[in-house]
Parts: structure tokens; sequence; C-alpha cells
């Protein structure tokens, strides 16, 4: 069998392991996938180790790195009966391999990590560690529902939401980011294509298991079992209809504390093609234009627009965009840091270099992101401002080079597509309500 159609059929076999009924106990009857065998043919070697069946090439590994990996693969499987509440039935069978280029040549596949195939087998490099292919196996014995079947959302979800993290960053702490930085995708459309619409820089697995992690949280592992073998009937397991499930994990994402160093690890993820934004740009001194008290630095289009609320700087308007502008002009080079959220509505505006009718902006908006260039603007319908969240937007302007960032993640970055001008600086607010908590304007 050929590499594409050895490829094609673990994806066959593990959308069949999805839907399976689950074997009975302990007589496994040929448990081999026709890989398995192919494979077989070169790990000759096995170690019988309680619920697992160990398959190696001999010579490959030393006796001591073989225990090893022995080891933490039954401390893997005893950790994830205990997660799922279940005693798994049979046996799994690991096929080791001495690294990602033996495993790749030996199955003729793309993978170089880990996978599993049919019901009970596991292929991956010997030092893998977690419980990601474990869970594709268990779920093969969750109680089935006659009427029910499962996606790639769930299947790949709840194993990832099993292995709780990714690069040592949670699953949570990765979705949270996603949505602050505007790479949220509607789960609707994540699970109508599951690998083909998520943002660039946003891993569907990410999504996919903190959702699933939420759901376990709170309503238990047995319900999330009874929802995964029939994943099309979110209501009647949870009593809570799918969209409001989502936006309540939304919710609990906006409020979830991030470790510095697992925001820095995902930033750089986003960081690589337009550049990380300059750590000072941050906390840069400068002009406060609004920190939570007098509105005596700006001045509004319409005063009727714009608040003072609870020390939020509230802008609400039912049309096209009503603005609010700094009293002193700044620049031609200049920074603005803005932390607002859009409580509902359209889209946010940000504007530097306001004189004679004219100013560099930067949007983010509900279905996309922009900022002028020129005559015309740029965009960037990767991002997409995640109402109700609490978010850090900085515009800068250095030379006419235009820079914008959200939540420390790179916007834009277009050299020449500013006017670099001095002007005042300001927000504006469309078809939505706007709280502001500071507003600065700085020297980059």
């Amino acid at each position: 069998m050929g590499a594409r159609a050895r490829a094609a059929a673990l994806v066959l076999l593990g959308a069949v392991a999805a839907c399976a009924a689950p074997p009975d106990g302990g007589d496994d009857g040929d448990w081999r996938t026709d890989l398995d065998r192919h494979v077989l043919e070169q790990l000759t070697g096995s170690r019988d180790a309680g619920p697992l069946v160990v398959h190696f090439r001999p010579g490959d590994l030393a006796e001591e790195t073989l225990s090893e990996d022995v080891a933490a693969n039954v401390a893997d499987f005893e950790e994830l009966q205990d997660r799922l509440g279940m005693s798994y039935r049979g046996r799994v069978h690991v096929f080791l391999y001495r690294d990602g280029d033996d495993m790749k040549a030996t199955t003729e596949g793309d993978s170089n990590i880990a996978f599993s195939t049919g019901t009970r087998s596991i292929h991956q490099v010997h030092d893998f560690r977690g419980v990601h292919e474990l869970t594709h196996i268990f779920s093969v014995q969750f109680p089935p529902d006659p009427d029910g079947c499962t996606d790639l959302f769930t299947t790949e979800g709840l194993a990832t939401a099993m292995a709780r993290s990714d690069q040592d960053v949670p699953v949570h702490a990765w979705a949270a980011m996603y949505l602050r930085l505007g790479r949220m995708p509607d789960l609707a459309d994540l699970r109508s294509d599951f690998m083909g619409s998520a943002p660039a820089g946003v891993h569907p697995y990410h999504v996919a298991a903190s959702f699933i992690l939420h759901l376990e949280e709170r309503f238990g592992i047995a319900a999330v079992k009874r929802w995964y073998v029939n994943s099309t009937e979110a209501g009647m397991v949870f009593g809570v209809p799918f969209p409001r499930l989502e936006n309540d994990w939304r919710a609990f994402l906006a409020d979830l504390p991030v470790e510095p160093q697992h925001e820095a690890h995902v930033l750089e993820r986003f960081s690589r093609k337009l550049g990380p934004m300059p750590d000072e740009w941050r906390h840069a001194a400068g002009t406060t234009l609004f920190d939570g008290g007098s509105l005596d630095a700006l001045a509004p289009d319409e005063p009727a627009r714009w608040s003072l609320r609870d020390g939020l700087l509230v802008g609400t308007h039912d049309g096209p965009w009503t603005a609010i502008h700094s009293r002193a002009r700044f620049g031609p080079d200049v920074g603005l840091r803005v932390r607002f959220r859009l409580v509902s509505g359209n889209a946010v505006q940000l504007r530097l270099g306001r004189a004679d009718g004219q100013e560099a902006q930067a949007i983010f908006a509900r279905w996309s992101a922009y900022m002028s260039q020129g005559e015309g603007f740029k965009d960037n319908d990767q991002v997409k401002i995640p109402p109700g969240v609490w978010c850090d937007a900085v515009f800068v302007d250095v030379g006419g080079t235009g820079r914008v960032f959200l939540n420390g993640a790179p916007v834009f970055d277009a050299e020449g597509a500013l006017a670099c001008q001095e002007g005042v600086v300001g927000l504006a607010v469309e078809r939505g309500v706007i709280e502001v908590k500071e507003v600065v304007a700085f020297r980059p």
C-alpha cells in the first residue's frame, strides 16, 4: 500500500472507530489492520505489559529505554481509565519506532509522532508521551447510540482535551488567546470544515479541546461521553442548546487568566510573519488622555454620545462612526494605545494624525480588520474583534509605516501606508457600544 493510500486508509479507520460498536471482553480477536500486518513484518519483538502489548524492532532500543517507554505507556493507560471513568476491555497494541524518520519509512505514511488505527492499535515514536491516541482507542468502547455518530471536531477535541495541553500550554490558554487575538472561529463553521476553516495560526484541535474540556468541567465526563456518541444532540444531553454552550464557553475564556509564559508562546506563533510588537510599547509612557478619571483631555464630536460611567469612557451610537479626539496634537511619528471592549455592535476605530479632515485609521470590525493605506484600505479578514472581550490595541505611525497590534499580536505592518502628519488622535464606534479603560498617546 502506497503512502497516500495508507494515509487515506488511516482516516477511514479513524472514522469507523468513532462509530463502531464496542468489542466483546477479553478476546481481542483479529485486532490487526492491514497496516499493522505490514509493520509486524519488521517490528517482530513484543512485550506483554498488562493491558498493553508493545511491539518493537529488536535492537532498536536499549533495554533501559524500552522499559521506560513501556512503563510510561502503562501509566498513560491507567490515567486515561481514571479520567474517562471506565475500565478498558481487552488489550491495546502499541508499536514503537526509534524516531520519526523510522516511523514514516516503516508505515509508508506522513506521521512522524503518533497515530491510532483500527480499534486497538497505536503507532508512535518510542518517546511519545500522552493520552491523545489512547483516547481514540478507548472511545470505541463508549456505550453506543444506535442512531448517533460523531465528527472530527468531537473525536480530536476529546483526545486533545484528555491530554489537557499542547507544547506545555494548556488548551484553555490556547483558546483564550485565540479569542483575544480575534482569531477564534465560529464552532459551526469549524465543525463543517474542521481542518480548513480555522484562521491561519489557529490549530482546530486546541479550539475543540477547550470547548469539550469546558463541557467536562461543567457537566462531568459521563455526560460528555453520552454526547460524544451522538454529537449532534447537545441539547438532549446537556439540557442547553449548542449555541448557548458556545456563548458560555466564550464568556469563560474571556475572563480566564493566562500565564505570561503561555501568552508569550502563543504570541510568538502569530508574530513570525509581521514581527512581534516591541515590549516597550505595551506600557510606554506618554500622554495619558484617559485613565478612568476626567474627560478633559478629550473632545467628542457628539458630546451626547460619550460619557464617563463607573470609571469607564462609554461611547454609544446607533449609526455610522461617532468619534472622540484628543485636544492636543501629536506627531508626525506617534503611537496610540487603547484598552477597550466592544460591548455590542459593529466596529471600533483608532485614529492618528487627524488634520484637515484626513487621518490614519485602524478598524477592528466583527467581520475583519482594516488599516488605511493611501486612498484605500488594507484588510485582514483573519482578525475579527471579539465582542465583550477586553482588548489592548496599539496603532503606530513611524515615518509613514503603519503597524497595528491587537492584544500583542501583529495585525498590520505596512511601509509607506500612512501620511505621517501631525494631528489629533482618537477613537470611534460604529453602530454599537464601546467601553474604554485607557487611552495613551506615546512616541514610538
